[in-house]
């Protein structure tokens, strides 16, 4: 079902390529990993609150631990947020839990656990941007219902023209045209077309 919702996608993308006067080439930027280890000596976790939505999976880390110290998990809430003892958290039904981290039993953290309803529906608030070279935007979307914690992956059709971060922001790198791509987890997606043009150059005062 992915494969034909992915086909389908590419289908779209490249029908707004024959339309649009210049190229764009169907290269796709992804996100990066969430998690970054700390450069402090302390025991630290990745991540002490986030969101999920139902089904989903995440995995705590404890970060700066030594050899042979005992870890343990314990969520407040197993209906909620099931945590194993590794740290993988599966999202069970929609609500809050607190995951309680344990090294050796003598120190403690606690990660709190926000599960959301999937999305249903994504919008981008606007289908048409012109940039000029080096300058930046941030798209705003409208998840639909406003209780998921679904967020939505973004992609560019030409990187080398906009590229755009897994928050939204998009930044005009050379002059052209480029689909920014807005997707949730069930394949529906929202597309704003991208022009950048060259910066205009302002004259100095004499």
């Amino acid at each position: 079902m992915n494969k034909i919702k992915k086909t389908a996608l590419s289908c779209m993308v490249m029908l707004l390529m024959l339309l649009s006067p210049v190229i764009i080439s169907p290269v796709v930027a992804y996100a990066g990993e969430v998690s970054t280890e700390s450069e402090s000596s302390e025991p630290k976790l990745n991540v002490t609150d986030f969101s999920m939505v139902t089904d989903d999976n995440f995995t705590i880390k404890v970060f700066n631990v030594t050899e042979g110290q005992k870890i343990s998990f314990k969520s407040s809430d197993e209906d909620i947020a099931e945590v194993n003892k590794t740290g993988r958290v599966t999202a069970k039904k929609v609500g809050e839990a607190i995951i309680t981290v344990s090294l050796d039993g003598d120190k403690t953290f606690k990660c709190k656990v926000t599960v959301g309803p999937p999305a249903i529906s994504v919008k981008l608030t606007l289908s048409n941007l012109t940039l000029e070279v080096g300058s930046r935007k941030t798209l705003q979307t409208i998840i639909k219902p406003n209780t998921s914690t679904e967020v939505p992956v973004f992609s560019s059709t030409d990187p080398d023209v906009v590229a755009v971060t897994s928050s939204g922001k998009v930044v005009a790198k050379s002059t052209g045209k480029a689909y920014i791509i807005s997707e949730i987890a069930n394949g529906k997606y929202d597309m704003c077309l991208v022009t950048v043009v060259k910066a205009e150059k302002t004259e100095k005062a004499e």
